[in-house]
């Protein structure tokens, strides 16, 4: 911890520091990692903003590293300011910082916190520390659930009111602003030029058990490549009018809305007595993006401590489906087919069905820093957090992934 030149000043002179005179602190994480998988035309990531990820047989060290700086500022009992940086592999294969954090909180008083500036949506238990590995047991977070939720920043506000209960501190937390993040998908990016997200979070924190509860919306534009659509399907319509497809053809034309809503619904539990730890997660999921999609994903770890040693078993289950929208081309206003092999591209864009069972082990080899040995075994039926070699999402496929990383805060 460093001083301001005043509160030095002041040292050096013998006179006592005044309690609300200036702290400034200084911290930082990383992670080295090295991931490999046996998957031939497969891109393995940990989340869908990432451009690329692992591919078959080569050892990659970018989809796990990463390296952060956090500077908190205590300006009064009441005021702080906080900023964070991360560098790691961006979503189009560089290198470069951005910021996570970066924001400056008031608490009015021992019941209520305020904050306002780049925060982050923390919807699952260590949700405010998704970039630092040290603070999970696994190599990462659940790739193929909370990997797939990735607009987890935004430009806003936060109030969160908090009450003793029990053994334990209940926070209630409200939160909204404007969205920041992207998905890399079917080679192509989605970012979010107009968007905004909002929801709230319930958590009870004791002794040993841990509880979250949490729901949100992030609203945004709808991408443009369905921009055209209606009006494709309003002027085949009137080609063949008084027809059943005329009907689905201006039904489906009008169910095409002008922005996208993900919506998320998550519950979450952590226990940790002695030296056994467990947590559990569930999630329900929707997207608005036509045709619409549902679904939900799960997780589970458990761990059992032994000294430095810590070996585990974690296993996830995540769904993603399209509502399904019926739409019988005839092949006379059709003929190449392009409308029809559109209209199934449009319905397995984000589909997804994935399954994750892995066993690992971390050792605790020094104060502040863990290495972590990982093997996950994936049975994907169709999956959009995976990636062919050309980018696109992908059909059937069963990886094998070995990682290993080194984690450590200073």
């Amino acid at each position: 911890m460093s001083l301001c030149p005043t509160s030095a000043a002041a040292l050096a002179a013998g006179r006592p520091v005044q309690a609300d005179a200036p702290r400034w602190s200084a911290s930082g994480f990383g992670t080295l990692g090295a991931a490999w998988h046996d998957e031939d035309d497969t891109q393995f990531r940990r989340s869908v903003d990432q451009h690329r990820g692992t591919r078959a047989n080569e050892l990659d060290f970018g989809v796990d590293s990463s390296l952060g700086l956090q500077v908190h500022g205590a300006l009064t009992p009441q005021w702080s300011v906080m900023a964070q940086a991360v560098m790691n592999q961006g979503r189009h294969g560089e290198w470069g910082p951005h910021l996570v954090w970066g924001f400056v909180k008031h608490v009015p008083s021992d019941w209520l916190e305020l904050r306002a500036g780049r925060l982050v949506t923390d919807i699952y238990l260590d949700g405010d520390s998704r970039h630092v590995g040290y603070a999970y047991t696994t190599v990462r977070p659940y790739a193929d659930v909370y990997g797939r939720l990735t607009y987890d920043n935004f430009d806003g506000l936060d109030a969160t009111l908090q009450h003793a209960l029990g053994d334990g501190l209940l926070r209630f937390k409200l939160f909204g602003g404007r969205t920041r993040g992207s998905v890399f998908l079917n080679r192509m990016e989605h970012p979010v030029p107009i968007g905004r997200s909002f929801g709230v979070t319930l958590d009870w924190i004791g002794p040993e058990l841990s509880l979250k509860l949490s729901w949100g919306n992030m609203v945004s534009t709808r991408n443009a490549i369905y921009r055209e659509l209606p009006f494709t399907l309003r002027h085949l319509a009137s080609l063949a009018p008084g027809t059943e497809f005329a009907g689905q053809a201006v039904a489906r034309a009008s169910e095409i809305a002008g922005s996208n809503r993900i919506g998320y619904l998550g519950a979450a539990l952590g226990w940790e007595r002695g030296p056994f730890s467990l947590q559990l997660m569930a999630t329900d999921m929707s997207m608005s993006v036509y045709p619409r999609f549902e679904g939900w994903g799960t997780g589970a770890t458990a761990a059992y401590r032994v000294g430095r040693w810590k070996p585990y078993l974690t296993g996830s289950r995540s769904i993603l489906d399209p509502v399904d929208r019926a739409l019988d081309v005839p092949p006379a206003l059709d003929p190449a087919g392009q409308l029809r092999g559109f209209w199934q591209t449009v319905h397995g864009y984000t589909r997804h069905d994935q399954t994750t069972i892995g066993v690992g082990v971390r050792y605790d080899f020094a104060d502040n820093m863990a290495l972590k040995l990982q093997f996950d075994r994936i049975d994907a039926k169709r999956s959009s957090a995976l990636l062919d070699d050309r980018g696109f999402v992908t059909g059937p496929r069963s990886p094998t992934v070995f990682s290993a990383t080194l984690d450590f805060v200073f």
